[in-house]
Protein backbone atom coordinates (compact mmCIF):
# COMPACT_ATOMS: atom_id res chain seq x y z
CA UNK A 1 0.00 0.00 0.00
CA UNK A 2 2.76 2.69 0.70
CA UNK A 3 4.79 1.75 -2.41
CA UNK A 4 1.47 2.37 -4.04
CA UNK A 5 1.31 5.84 -2.70
CA UNK A 6 4.76 6.65 -2.91
CA UNK A 7 4.06 5.72 -6.62
CA UNK A 8 1.46 7.89 -6.96
CA UNK A 9 3.13 10.65 -5.87
CA UNK A 10 6.12 10.30 -7.68
CA UNK A 11 3.85 10.33 -10.86
CA UNK A 12 2.10 13.55 -9.87
CA UNK A 13 5.19 15.00 -9.13
CA UNK A 14 6.54 14.16 -12.19
CA UNK A 15 4.42 16.36 -14.92
CA UNK A 16 5.93 19.63 -13.72
CA UNK A 17 3.76 21.31 -16.67
CA UNK A 18 0.90 19.64 -14.29
CA UNK A 19 2.09 20.70 -11.09
CA UNK A 20 2.66 24.64 -12.63
CA UNK A 21 -0.80 24.41 -13.88
CA UNK A 22 -2.59 23.35 -11.07
CA UNK A 23 -0.85 25.16 -8.11
CA UNK A 24 -0.09 28.31 -9.47
CA UNK A 25 -2.87 28.80 -12.70
CA UNK A 26 -2.19 32.70 -13.11
CA UNK A 27 1.87 32.52 -13.00
CA UNK A 28 1.33 29.43 -16.14
CA UNK A 29 -0.60 31.63 -18.18
CA UNK A 30 1.32 35.03 -17.36
CA UNK A 31 4.02 32.70 -18.90
CA UNK A 32 2.33 31.57 -22.29
CA UNK A 33 1.45 35.63 -22.52
CA UNK A 34 5.53 36.37 -22.21
CA UNK A 35 6.70 33.50 -24.63
CA UNK A 36 3.80 34.81 -27.01
CA UNK A 37 2.53 31.33 -28.02
CA UNK A 38 -0.51 31.06 -30.16
CA UNK A 39 -2.85 29.82 -27.63
CA UNK A 40 -5.62 31.80 -26.20
CA UNK A 41 -6.48 29.77 -23.24
CA UNK A 42 -5.93 26.19 -21.76
CA UNK A 43 -8.38 23.72 -20.18
CA UNK A 44 -7.99 22.96 -16.92
CA UNK A 45 -8.55 19.40 -17.59
CA UNK A 46 -5.30 17.53 -18.73
CA UNK A 47 -3.86 21.68 -18.31
CA UNK A 48 0.24 20.57 -18.05
CA UNK A 49 -0.72 18.59 -21.50
CA UNK A 50 -2.31 21.74 -23.05
CA UNK A 51 0.79 24.05 -21.33
CA UNK A 52 3.27 22.32 -22.58
CA UNK A 53 1.47 22.15 -26.21
CA UNK A 54 1.26 25.78 -25.92
CA UNK A 55 4.68 26.13 -25.13
CA UNK A 56 6.06 24.58 -27.98
CA UNK A 57 3.24 26.90 -30.30
CA UNK A 58 4.84 29.51 -30.03
CA UNK A 59 7.81 31.41 -31.81
CA UNK A 60 11.65 29.86 -30.78
CA UNK A 61 13.17 30.90 -27.83
CA UNK A 62 16.74 30.26 -26.41
CA UNK A 63 15.85 29.93 -22.60
CA UNK A 64 16.40 26.27 -21.03
CA UNK A 65 12.82 25.56 -21.30
CA UNK A 66 12.11 25.61 -24.63
CA UNK A 67 14.21 22.47 -26.23
CA UNK A 68 11.66 20.14 -27.76
CA UNK A 69 12.82 16.82 -26.37
CA UNK A 70 12.85 17.24 -22.88
CA UNK A 71 8.82 19.59 -23.76
CA UNK A 72 8.07 16.25 -25.11
CA UNK A 73 8.94 14.06 -22.34
CA UNK A 74 7.43 16.53 -19.31
CA UNK A 75 4.43 16.29 -21.63
CA UNK A 76 3.92 12.53 -21.45
CA UNK A 77 4.53 12.87 -17.70
CA UNK A 78 2.29 15.48 -17.88
CA UNK A 79 -0.22 13.25 -19.48
CA UNK A 80 -0.12 10.14 -16.51
CA UNK A 81 -0.12 13.13 -14.16
CA UNK A 82 -3.19 15.02 -15.64
CA UNK A 83 -4.73 11.37 -15.71
CA UNK A 84 -4.51 11.18 -11.90
CA UNK A 85 -5.49 14.79 -11.17
CA UNK A 86 -8.71 14.63 -13.70
CA UNK A 87 -11.34 14.22 -10.89
CA UNK A 88 -10.14 17.74 -9.00
CA UNK A 89 -9.04 19.19 -12.63
CA UNK A 90 -12.72 17.84 -14.33
CA UNK A 91 -14.58 19.63 -11.39
CA UNK A 92 -12.86 23.17 -12.41
CA UNK A 93 -13.02 22.68 -15.68
CA UNK A 94 -16.55 22.14 -15.37
CA UNK A 95 -17.40 24.50 -12.96
CA UNK A 96 -15.07 27.44 -14.38
CA UNK A 97 -14.23 26.84 -18.15
CA UNK A 98 -11.34 27.15 -19.41
CA UNK A 99 -8.36 29.67 -18.11
CA UNK A 100 -7.59 32.77 -20.52
CA UNK A 101 -3.80 33.36 -21.33
CA UNK A 102 -4.01 36.87 -20.42
CA UNK A 103 -2.10 39.10 -22.69
CA UNK A 104 0.80 41.46 -20.91
CA UNK A 105 2.04 44.60 -21.53
CA UNK A 106 5.86 45.09 -21.07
Amino acid sequence: MKLGIAGLLLVTLCGCATVRTVTDESRAVDDLAKWETNCHSIPRAYSGVAYQFCNLNGPARSTAHWAPAPILLDMAASGIADTVMLPYTGYRQFKHGNTPVRRLEY
